[in-house]
């Protein structure tokens, strides 16, 4: 029996699998993570894959909580058929890196992944298996904050998402949607450049994800803990 753990900036996304189906997953903030070493010890755990992109003191409570030793997971420069294009593959984090092992395990060709969560990452994957690299960009929340900080004016609550904004509040949440959008669909427009194929398919995931698909020009596929299907299948197939 497996626990894969996903520490993003946020929260820390968890799941038991036994090998056959999961078991139990939830998402936890980083302050409540001791409170979770009760939970886990009633599953007869055998190894625990875990991925960070969060402060160190995270990892040291992820330890302190897991019931056997953590074995970290990074990106690298290959994992089974997908080859990761990133100059230096130590310096990605492996939540993009996993996001992309479980997307080619979805979906056999071209594929634009999108985890939509504190920051939006984008990334480009072909049917021959080449992680081509990718985009990060503020979330929705933390360009939203980077106005109000960074602006006289435009320190309010962001209004609905409108095809022609006719008020403040309304620009922000139109604006900020349309810029996550725009990034998703270019990076789709440039992978089909790349490769002379048609457009390819979008798999979405995070908090933000709903939101964002119903924005997107063409319907994108939404699949729950990508992250944490990339480190299962790291842990099954390593």
């Amino acid at each position: 029996m497996k626990l894969l753990l996903d520490a993003g900036n946020s929260r820390l996304k968890w799941g038991v699998h036994d090998g056959r189906g999961w078991l139990a997953q939830g998402a936890v903030a980083h302050d409540t993570i001791a409170g979770l070493a009760a939970q886990w010890a009633a599953w007869p755990i055998r190894a625990v894959h875990a991925a960070s992109v969060a402060r160190p003191e995270v990892a040291e409570a992820i330890e302190q909580a897991a019931p056997c030793a953590v074995q970290w997971v990074r990106a690298t420069a290959a994992f089974a058929d997908v080859r990761n294009h990133y100059r230096n593959p130590a310096e990605q984090g492996a939540d993009r890196w996993l996001a992309v092992l479980a997307a080619r395990s979805l979906c056999p060709g071209d594929v634009v992944v999108a985890c939509a969560g504190t920051a939006l990452t984008v990334e480009a994957l072909t049917a021959e298996g080449d992680y081509l690299g990718g985009m990060i960009l503020p979330g929705q929340q933390l360009m939203l904050r980077s106005l109000a900080q960074g602006t006289a004016q435009l320190d309010r609550l962001a209004g609905q998402v409108q095809a022609f904004p006719q008020g403040t509040a309304d620009a922000l949440a139109s604006g900020v949607l349309a810029a996550q959008c725009g990034a998703i669909e270019r990076m789709g427009r440039q992978l089909a450049a790349h490769t002379g194929r048609g457009l390819p398919p979008v798999l979405l995931t995070g908090g933000d994800a709903a939101v964002i698909a119903a924005q997107l020009a063409v319907p994108p596929r939404i699949v729950d803990n990508l992250v944490l299907m990339g480190l299962l299948r790291v842990a099954c197939e390593s």
